[in-house]
């Protein structure tokens, strides 16, 4: 495996623990009720019931066990073994058909077999891939024809900025990096900045073009892709929650393209 995604995947296994602890995620309110997707996920992946669906990067799986309560046969994806055996703690716990299998993205034509009606992945996944053109082609190997894909993340336009700054600063290329960025540990994670990582963090900038082709050059063709002036989480300090539980920048900011979606099928 690449150093680097190696690198990446024992700091994904130091934070399965820490996350699955956390309050960020509240594991303990999710097996009291796992709710459900926002409006715009429901509607742009569509319905799943009795629908094969594989979730790629599922960390821990509660979205991938989510697809489950809507109908799906669902089969997560991570490289951290330490996530897929919270993954799968949880499916006994709750009592939800799931299957999860451990793999880097990049050698899971050599461990997973068949295709699937549905490839769903979302939020903060592509920053951790060097790269895209192999990302479409095993989206493309695993999509059924006629299949459909559904991405939704953080758009290029936010991964630029200062996540440590005052005010908006650009800090990270736009356009695609070879050689990742390197973060040294400082402190905790995102899910909670008490904790102790010991791991670098290695990752990688995408633009827009990046992703859009990666799909396309796979035999994939776009249904949509759409822009969102809001995230779910406060990646940038400043940004303020608004009334849906978005987080957004303050109102003397122009808007921005913070998140997107894409949906795309396979001929």
């Amino acid at each position: 495996m690449n150093p680097y995604l190696k690198g990446n995947q024992q700091l994904w296994d130091e934070w399965a623990d820490i996350n699955y602890q956390s309050g960020f995620y509240d594991v303990a309110g999710f097996k009291t009720d796992p709710g459900t997707f926002s409006p715009i996920i429901l509607a742009g992946v569509g319905d799943v019931m009795g629908k094969s669906l594989l979730h790629l990067q599922c960390h821990f799986g509660k979205d991938t066990l989510r697809w489950a309560k809507l109908g799906a046969t669902v089969t997560g994806i991570d490289f951290s073994e330490k996530a897929l055996t919270y993954a799968k703690q949880l499916a006994e716990e709750m009592q939800i058909p799931a299957t999860f299998v451990q793999s880097n993205l990049y050698d899971l034509s050599q461990n997973l077999q068949g295709a699937f009606d549905v490839v769903f992945t979302s939020y903060g996944v592509l920053g951790w891939l060097p790269d895209l053109a192999q990302w479409g082609a095993i989206i493309g190997h695993f999509l059924k024809p006629g299949g459909v894909f559904y991405i939704i993340e953080a758009h290029p336009v936010l991964m630029m900025f200062d996540d440590d700054a005052k005010d908006l600063r650009v800090k990270f290329p736009y356009f695609h990096n070879d050689e990742p960025l390197i973060f040294e540990p400082q402190g905790g994670n995102y899910a909670d900045p008490n904790a102790v990582v010991t791991q670098k963090e290695y990752s990688w900038q995408h633009s827009m073009a990046d992703i859009i082709n990666a799909l396309l050059n796979a035999g994939l063709r776009l249904d949509f892709l759409r822009e969102y002036p809001h995230v779910t989480w406060q990646a940038l300090p400043f940004m303020q929650e608004d009334d849906q539980g978005y987080w957004v920048l303050p109102p003397e900011y122009p808007q921005l393209p913070l998140s997107f979606a894409i949906r795309a099928r396979k001929a």
